[in-house]
C-alpha cells in the first residue's frame, strides 16, 4: 500500500507539475515564427517524458490504492467520486495540451498564449481541489 501511495504522489507531482510548467511557458512563446515552433517541440517533448510518463505512475498508485479498498472508499465516499471525476477531467486537458502543443510544433496553428495560460492554470486549480478532496474528505 505505501508503494503505491509512493507511486500516485511522485506521478502526481510529475503530471500536474510538468502539465502547468509546460503550459506556462508555452503561453509566453512568440508570435508565429520558426523560434516558436522549435520551442513548442521542445516543449511538448517534455510534457511527453514528463508529465504523461507522471500521469500513469498516479494512475498505477491510485489503482493499486483503490480497487483492494473499493467497498470502503468508493462505493461509500462520495469526495472520492469528485476526486476521480476531476482527474478525469485532468487527464483530458493534459490531452488537450499536447494537441495545441502539436499543431503550433508544426505550424498548423499560431501560438495562443492566452489558450496555454488558461489550461496552465485550470489544471493548476483542479490539482488543488484533487487534493483538498484527498485530504479533507468532505
Amino acid at each position: 500500500m505505501v508503494v503505491y501511495r509512493f507511486l500516485h504522489m511522485i506521478g502526481m507531482a510529475l503530471w500536474v507539475g510538468g502539465a502547468v510548467a509546460v503550459a506556462l511557458s508555452a503561453a509566453r512563446l512568440p508570435p508565429a515564427s520558426a523560434e516558436a515552433q522549435r520551442a513548442a517541440q521542445g516543449l511538448r517533448k517534455a510534457s511527453l517524458l514528463v508529465a504523461t510518463p507522471g500521469m500513469v505512475l498516479a494512475f498505477i498508485g491510485g489503482l493499486g490504492m483503490l480497487i483492494p479498498n473499493w467497498t470502503t472508499l468508493y462505493a461509500k465516499a462520495g469526495w472520492m467520486h469528485g476526486k476521480l471525476a476531476l482527474v478525469v477531467v485532468l487527464a483530458a486537458l493534459t490531452g488537450v495540451l499536447s494537441g495545441k502543443l502539436r499543431k503550433t510544433a508544426s505550424g498548423s496553428a499560431e501560438v495562443a498564449p492566452r489558450t496555454f495560460r488558461i489550461l496552465g492554470w485550470v489544471m493548476a486549480l483542479i490539482a488543488v481541489v484533487i487534493i483538498a478532496l484527498a485530504v479533507f474528505r468532505p
